[in-house]
């Protein structure tokens, strides 16, 4: 056919394409489909959905390999555009669609008000969680120290009084304005955080680190800090003996050689910095400058070289750079295991030890920060105290890091009681993740302990307990086929769990087809008790523990064993073979009470995606998530609104309190949470944990980016797909509880 009858064709079909369009036949494709209204994003690559059912061919040519079918509705992440092509990621799979048959948006650089640089990564001490929001009306502490800072930076001028009046609010509105954040006088969790912690600009337009202390609990206090809590401190150590001058407010060169002498008298480190374990001890009391002198420490030897690891080192790390890891963490005592190169979960566990004894983040990652002090003289050992006992002469006996033997108990919960878990699961006496909570789990490790180191097994850590779990010379748990008490388990009797342990996938044996016959039996499972713990049986028993309110993990744990035996069929939901999203968590009673500055039930909104929350996520791009069920919360950037909001954490803090709230886990299940504004308001939302995509901040430990559902209206959602109804349904999920806590 020659060339001009081909264009003749075409010209007809096009013109045919167009009447049956305007005659309402067919749907807008095409050139015609660009001239719809589109939204406007900065930047490729964004989220997006296709129109109707469209194949994802391998290049820009119908006549391509076929990679995969996008069903209509399907959320892709949109690369780039070529003519009549857009390159696509669509389930982890990347190709080529034909652009009439998706949703398009304008790329161009959107000049809206520029929003902070987001706030860089935090000491523990000072994240952006333990802030509270501060506003005209608010007084105290947290007031005090945003006034000072605010007259610091040429903002405000007087005294700092404690009260946000109207000048105050003047002083916010003028910082915020010059550090490009919305002008509304309230003053944040995000915006505290970049106060204390960031470059702010002051009133003359230069970024500045503040001297005024931050008034997050420990926040550190060195040469050059002001402030109020450093009046404070010099008091406390004018009583205690070690300062003479004058109360400035001011941390200067006597006050710092003040808190060196403390630190020398009580077994600190002395390097003049007032941190949190420092401050501790001087508010508490710590050593009188005039009491005895502690017994003189030997000569030290010459300081050993350290070659640091060239790479972060992580769960499931391999290589050269693991195995140093081990092998630090084992000269310190805190590792026991085999040094292959190859981190695990013992390596992981013993790397979380040591962060936790040395100040730093527990969260298992080996990087600069861990490195600094795990490869140096100054790294504490296993089982060295964090903070001594206050006695004139310390003794050669190690201590723990608790600073005095506080016998713990069945019932008791905290920091001291998560360190002995800690131990006890070194020692192979406990499995799972420390929790804090001296359960049942815990009392059966302690008695365990107690037999095999010849102390009397009651199950109570008294102070011989203690002294021989922390003293480096206890015997380890013997290696058997049955598995640790769990921090969250309970002993039981009942002819299901026996003496066996815990089931879980991959178990075999009498006690798994005892447990299939009671599933199959209740609903939960269909087909044969074959006695192999497989991934069906796993579900099942997830679907139970979901009804009976434990915690989800598919383990059949004593608790979950005994519930098994005692649960009726009657009482229970059958189950079906579709997975479940996470079940509403049970609020903790006083949750939001409890937490300075988080909003109360009355406060939260329910209010639709498309209509209200969208245009409020494009005016405030960081916000607040607060899990109302554990009391969590974490800061968010969003950084794309389509048919949700895609965020990613500010900071590795951030992350990491996220992960927490999800239980350490990572996963795709809905979580209903509480989304909290700069302007106060707070909106009915809910989220998952699993990074994806596109990911802008390489300094927050989240490779990629999660997604934020607000409520949308049933049809929005099943035009979308079966995920977004998911969120649907938890969103509703936790609209009905939070109706209960008000």
């Amino acid at each position: 056919m020659s060339q001009w009858k081909k264009t003749l064709l075409r010209g007809m079909a096009l013109a045919m394409a167009l009447l049956l369009c305007l005659a309402g036949t067919v749907p807008v494709t095409g050139a015609a489909a660009e001239e719809e209204e589109q939204e406007i994003v900065s930047s490729y690559p964004y989220t997006s959905m296709a129109r109707e059912k469209v194949n994802l061919r391998a290049s820009r040519s119908v006549k391509s390999e076929l990679k995969k079918r996008i069903p209509a509705g399907a959320e892709i992440t949109v690369l780039g555009k070529n003519g009549g092509w857009a390159n696509v990621e669509y389930n982890g799979t990347k190709g080529w669609v034909r652009t009439e048959y998706i949703v398009l948006k304008t790329v161009k650089k959107i000049k809206e008000t520029p929003t902070p640089t987001p706030i860089p990564t935090l000491s523990p001490e000072e994240n952006a969680g333990g802030y509270s929001v501060l506003k005209r009306g608010s007084s105290g502490r947290d007031v005090r120290s945003l006034q000072e800072a605010m007259i610091e930076l040429g903002y405000l001028t007087g005294s700092a009084d404690g009260n946000f009046g109207e000048s105050t609010e003047k002083a916010v509105s003028a910082f915020q304005k010059k550090n490009g954040y919305p002008d509304t006088g309230l003053v944040d969790a995000n915006l505290q955080a970049f106060l204390y912690s960031g470059k702010p600009l002051n009133a003359k337009g230069t970024a500045v680190k503040i001297n005024t202390v931050s008034p997050v609990p420990g926040s550190t206090m060195r040469l050059n800090s002001s402030g109020y809590l450093v009046g404070e401190l010099q008091s406390r150590l004018k009583e205690l003996g070690y300062y003479t001058g004058s109360v400035t407010n001011k941390y200067d060169t006597e006050t710092r050689k003040a808190v060196n002498e403390f630190q020398k008298k009580n077994g600190l480190k002395a390097d003049g910095l007032a941190g949190a374990q420092t401050r501790k001890l001087i508010e508490n009391g710590g050593v009188a400058a005039d009491a005895p002198a502690p017994t003189a420490e030997p000569t030290p030897t010459a300081e050993p070289i350290f070659i640091k690891p060239a790479t972060t080192v992580r769960a499931d790390s391999k290589g050269d750079d693991a195995k140093s890891v081990q092998i630090r963490l084992q000269e310190l005592g805190y590792y026991r295991g085999k040094v292959d190169g190859n981190f695990g979960r013992a390596s992981v566990n013993a790397l979380k030890s040591f962060q936790a004894n040395n100040g730093l983040k527990a969260d298992g990652i080996a990087g600069k920060g861990t490195y600094d002090i795990l490869f140096s003289v100054n790294a504490v050992p296993f089982s060295v105290p964090e903070t001594p006992t206050p006695t004139p002469a310390p003794t050669a006996t190690p201590t723990p890091r608790v600073s005095v033997w506080t016998t713990l108990r069945s019932g008791m919960k905290g920091d001291e009681v998560k360190q002995l878990q800690e131990n006890l699961i070194q020692m192979g006496y406990l499995d799972g993740k420390p929790d804090g909570n001296y359960g049942s789990g815990t009392v059966a490790a302690v008695t365990a302990f107690q037999k095999a180191n010849g102390l009397k097994a009651d199950g109570v850590a008294g102070e011989s307990t203690l002294k021989a779990l922390y003293g480096g010379t206890a015997k380890a748990a013997e290696v058997k086929a049955t598995a640790t008490p769990k921090p969250d388990t309970q002993t039981s009797s009942s002819s299901v769990s026996s003496s066996s342990g815990s089931l879980k996938e991959g178990s075999t044996g009498a006690k798994v087809q005892e447990l299939q016959t009671r599933l199959i039996a209740l609903g939960y499972l269909t087909g044969k008790a074959d006695g192999v713990f497989g991934k069906k049986t796993t579900e099942a028993v997830k679907a139970f523990q979901r009804a009976s309110k434990l915690k989800s993990d598919g383990i059949a744990g004593s608790r979950t064993l005994t519930l098994l035996e005692t649960t009726s069929k009657a009482g229970t939901t059958k189950a079906t073979n579709t997975p479940v999203p996470t079940a509403t968590p049970t609020p903790v009673p006083g949750a939001v009470a409890a937490l300075t500055g988080n909003p109360s039930a009355s406060k939260v909104i329910y209010a639709n995606w498309y209509t209200t929350v969208k245009e409020i996520c494009k005016k405030y791009p960081y916000v607040t998530v607060f899990d109302y069920s554990t009391g969590i919360s974490w800061q968010i950037h969003i950084f794309s609104v389509g048919a949700h909001a895609d965020f990613e954490p500010v900071t590795a803090n951030d992350t990491a309190r996220m992960q927490r709230a999800f239980g350490g886990e990572t996963t795709w299940n809905p979580k209903p949470v509480w989304v909290i504004f700069p302007d106060g308001s707070v909106y009915m939302a809910s989220t998952h944990d699993t990074p994806h995509g596109t990911s802008h901040n390489t300094d927050n430990n989240f490779d990629g980016h999660a997604c934020l559902h607000f409520p949308r209206t049933q049809e929005q959602v099943t035009s979308i797909g079966p995920y977004a109804t998911s969120h649907q349904e938890m969103i509703d999920k936790g609209w009905a509880a939070t109706q209960q806590m008000k």
